[in-house]
C-alpha cells in the first residue's frame, strides 16, 4: 500500500476498494457543502459508484496518470477526505484536488497534505507543473493555493459544469524550478 506521511498527524494514503463504505458515508455526510464546489458531488453517491471510482484511480496509479489518495489522521485509522494528482505525463504535469470533511475545515490539514503531495510531485515524479484549479468564488481553495505559492494565471471563463449554472475557474500553477524557494 502507498503511504505518504505528511507529519505527526497527517497520512496520506492510497485509496483501496476497501475503503469505498466509508469515503461514501464521508461524502454523503458533507455532501451540499461539497456539491457548492464540485460538480461530481452534485451526484447520487453509492458504495458502489465510489468502488468504482477508485477502481479506476488505481488502474490510473498503475499507469502513472493519477495518484489518489485519502488524508488519514491517527495512523491511517480515522479517515477524513481526500487529496490527489491527476498526472499528464507526456507533459510532465499534474493537477492537485482535494476536500475534507467540514469538521476538520481551518486546520491547516488540507494546505500540509496538498504541500506533500505537491513535494512528492516534484521530487519523485519529476514533474515540471502542477496546477490547482478552483471556482473565482471559492476564496478558501484560492487562499490556499496562494499560501502554497502558487501564482494565478487566469480565469477559465464557465469552466466548471454544475446542473443548473457554470462557474468560472480560478487558475494557479507553480513550476518545480520554482517550488523549493517557496515551499520552506
Amino acid at each position: 500500500m502507498f503511504v505518504l506521511p505528511v507529519d505527526d498527524q497527517v497520512t496520506l494514503i492510497l485509496a483501496e476498494e476497501r475503503h469505498a463504505r466509508v469515503i461514501t458515508d464521508l461524502i454523503l455526510r458533507n455532501q451540499r457543502r461539497l456539491a457548492r464546489w464540485e460538480p461530481w458531488a452534485e451526484q447520487p453517491q453509492t458504495v458502489e459508484g465510489t468502488r468504482a471510482y477508485i477502481r479506476s484511480s488505481l488502474e490510473d496509479f498503475v499507469r502513472g496518470r493519477q495518484v489518489s489518495t485519502i488524508i488519514a489522521l491517527e495512523h491511517g485509522q480515522l479517515l477524513i477526505g481526500r487529496c490527489g494528482l491527476r498526472i499528464n505525463p507526456y507533459a510532465g504535469s499534474a493537477d492537485v484536488g482535494y476536500w475534507i470533511d467540514g469538521d476538520y475545515e481551518g486546520r491547516g490539514i488540507v494546505r500540509r497534505a496538498t504541500h506533500a503531495l505537491v513535494n512528492m510531485a516534484f521530487a519523485e515524479l519529476e514533474l515540471s507543473r502542477v496546477e490547482l484549479r478552483t471556482s473565482v468564488d471559492n476564496m478558501r481553495s484560492r487562499g490556499l493555493a496562494e499560501r502554497l505559492g502558487f501564482k494565478f494565471e487566469g480565469t477559465l471563463p464557465g469552466a466548471l459544469r454544475f446542473i443548473q449554472r457554470n462557474d468560472d475557474v480560478a487558475m494557479y500553477c507553480v513550476m518545480a524550478a520554482d517550488w523549493p524557494r517557496i515551499a520552506d
